[in-house]
């Protein structure tokens, strides 16, 4: 068992952003994280809205993110928090292979992508379905595939697939596109993209090994379409990587968590920063910021 005055979990710009100004203030921390450093930037094709680039790949700028903490001579413990309790007047985080137990802790933990929840989903990812076009794309050169989504991060792998593929299904269940429209014009422009609205996918085909196809539903007529596919990528939005709190007072019924300006959320020593905010617009540069502000008031906490 480890000790310290504070726990991150999460190495992504919000944990990143606040392990930086914890170490310049001298506090004991620990930034803890199972993944690759710099969370869910590491799988977005291209970051068109960060401050000082006009345009940079996502790992990329995954990478200048943990230089800063290489920089900063910090170092993240990898480990996967599956459970955080409240210990006495401490906090205890158990991980896979060590128990963390400190005075407060910042949860900027992220999101995971969200499931069709559809049979033969969890039997053909890794063949032929995945949830992510930048790590996976490269698979299906000149191949078939169809992206399910109409949000920003749905546009772009969209785009970034069509550089690489045969001909590409863009699959939403309205007509109109939450993701920027610049994005959707940029993909209606490609002679190898067929947008394809308002259907919502109702079966995924696949033999034993592989995925062969989506059905999909015309949500206005019923009408049935068959897809004859190599790749499919639902990219459907995200859920809150929460559930391993344990802690009654932090969730909102949604899983995320409600903060105040100071990044405070409902129980006293416990902050949260980032994606698993319940806010509408979730930037990297926003997520800095959450980790820079949960710091400040972090010291002020330690302090009193």
């Amino acid at each position: 068992m480890k000790q310290f005055d504070c726990l991150i979990i999460g190495a992504g710009p919000c944990g990143i952003g606040a392990a930086i100004k914890l170490k310049e203030a001298g506090v004991n921390f620990a930034i803890i994280d199972g993944s690759t450093p710099g969370g869910k930037v590491n799988i977005a094709p291209r970051v068109d809205n960060y401050p000082g680039f006009k345009e940079i790949p996502g790992p990329d700028l995954a990478f200048k993110l943990f230089e800063r903490l290489m920089n900063a001579g910090i170092s993240i413990t990898g480990d996967t928090i599956v459970s955080l309790e409240k210990d006495g007047d401490l906090f205890k985080a158990t991980g896979e292979y060590d128990t963390y137990v400190s005075k407060c802790v910042l949860l900027a933990c992220g999101t995971k992508e969200r499931k069709l929840e559809l049979p033969n989903e969890d039997r053909l990812f890794g063949h032929g379905l995945s949830y992510c076009a930048l790590c996976d794309g490269h698979f299906f050169k000149d191949q078939v595939v169809a992206v399910i989504g109409g949000g920003n991060a749905a546009l772009k792998e969209a785009i970034h697939l069509a550089h690489i593929v045969k001909k590409l299904y863009v699959i939403h269940r309205r007509n109109e596109f939450r993701g920027s429209n610049n994005l959707v014009e940029e993909l209606k422009a490609m002679d190898n993209v067929e947008i394809i609205t308002p259907y919502i996918p109702v079966e995924i085909l696949g033999d034993e090994n592989k995925l062969t196809g989506l059905v999909i539903q015309n949500r206005e007529t019923e009408e049935k379409r068959t897809l004859v596919l190599d790749g499919l990528f639902p990219l459907v939005g995200q859920l809150p990587n929460t559930t391993f709190i344990k802690i009654d007072g932090i969730l909102n019924e949604w899983g995320t968590i409600p903060v105040d300006k100071e990044m405070k959320s409902g129980v006293d020593g416990i902050y949260a920063g980032g994606d698993v905010l319940p806010r509408d617009i979730r930037q990297i540069y926003l997520a800095e910021h959450d980790g820079m502000v949960a710091a400040k008031s972090i010291i002020n906490y330690l302090n009193k």
